[in-house]
């Protein structure tokens, strides 16, 4: 979360090189996304981990553009990606997790 286009391109291609990160994301629009993943592609990643970015980042449905307004979608999707891996570490130990 930069607010730098090459400085992002360059942590998105560090980034994809690794596989033990939980939630990968970056601000943007759909269109930033579109011109990233096309860049990244032309730098060797394999377009298959795309879907391991998150981008535009936070919950859907939000639409103020206002920094606060942005950050608190992004907590929100940040809360939700946890909630779901801490649910998934109960299942594969046979847990049943009450909401």
């Amino acid at each position: 979360m930069t607010h730098s286009h090459a400085l992002d391109q360059t942590l998105c291609e560090e980034i994809f090189r690794r596989t033990d990160f939980a939630y990968f994301g970056l601000i943007g629009s759909k269109t930033k996304r579109a011109r990233f993943e096309h860049r990244l592609e032309d730098h060797g990643v394999d377009p298959a981990r795309f879907p391991e970015m998150t981008c535009p980042m936070g919950v859907s449905g939000i639409t103020d553009k206002a920094p606060a307004m942005i950050a608190v979608a992004i907590v929100a999707q940040l809360l939700q990606v946890r909630d779901q891996r801490i649910a998934a570490l109960h299942a594969s130990q046979g847990e049943t997790v009450h909401p």
